[in-house]
């Protein structure tokens, strides 16, 4: 194997990245730049700022891309020669990617706004409590990227089976509840910290077992003449 190909998975991995970070450019730049400052003008009605509203909600525009990309272009990937093994490894670089950049963003923008909420003289947490609340992605986004990559592998895999929607329905929404604990849950003591740490690596490793153990069972299809 040539050192080309051995790092073939690699590159393909950063691809995937900076072709979704370009796909997603506009969404991105205007959750950066308007929330913040939207955030002030709507204070006196929404107590938690705009800026934790915006970033669950752009957890999806994480986790949509993965799903998206592995169901729409697994068949001529595989046909191209990449294997499902390197597949794998160019989705963890992929997830490893895009979550340090979407928690790196989360935090500036906590940070941004806090600082417009303190120039304006509004209530604010504690720069501590700020940051941390932003630092808390570093686990939540992988979960979020990982249930688009299963639910892409299932969609290739099983998408033409009659029960795969309701199933589909039934994991998002029980995941998603548990999501709500990890973006949100009460972290008061080094105990609850060390089980939301758990709860989120725990949550991580199994989507990504799900979803190669998925791409692995996937047949190939022999071309059509």
């Amino acid at each position: 194997m040539t050192t080309a190909l051995a790092k073939r998975r690699y590159r393909l991995g950063v691809s995937l990245f900076l072709g979704s970070a370009r796909w997603l450019r506009w969404p991105l730049l205007a959750w950066v730049v308007l929330t913040p400052i939207l955030s002030v003008v709507f204070s006196s009605a929404i107590e938690v700022g705009l800026w934790t509203v915006a970033t669950t909600t752009f957890q999806w525009f994480v986790a949509a891309p993965a799903g998206l990309w592995l169901f729409t272009n697994l068949s001529t990937t595989l046909a191209r020669g990449v294997t499902r093994r390197e597949l794998t490894v160019a989705y963890l670089v992929f997830g490893a990617l895009a979550s340090l950049a979407v928690t790196a963003l989360t935090i500036a923008g906590f940070a941004a706004e806090h600082a417009l909420y303190a120039l304006f003289d509004l209530p604010v947490d504690t720069w501590g409590g700020t940051l941390a609340a932003g630092a808390r992605y570093v686990l939540v986004t992988p979960v979020y990227f990982f249930a688009g990559t299963l639910i892409g592998a299932t969609a290739a895999r099983f998408g033409d089976r009659a029960w795969f929607t309701v199933a589909v329905l039934l994991g998002a929404g029980g995941l998603y509840t548990g999501l709500l604990l990890l973006e949100f849950g009460e972290l008061s003591g080094p105990g609850r910290v060390a089980a939301w740490a758990v709860g989120g690596i725990a949550a991580t490793a199994a989507l990504i077992s799900a979803s190669a153990l998925t791409l692995r069972s996937i047949p190939i299809r022999p071309k059509r003449a």
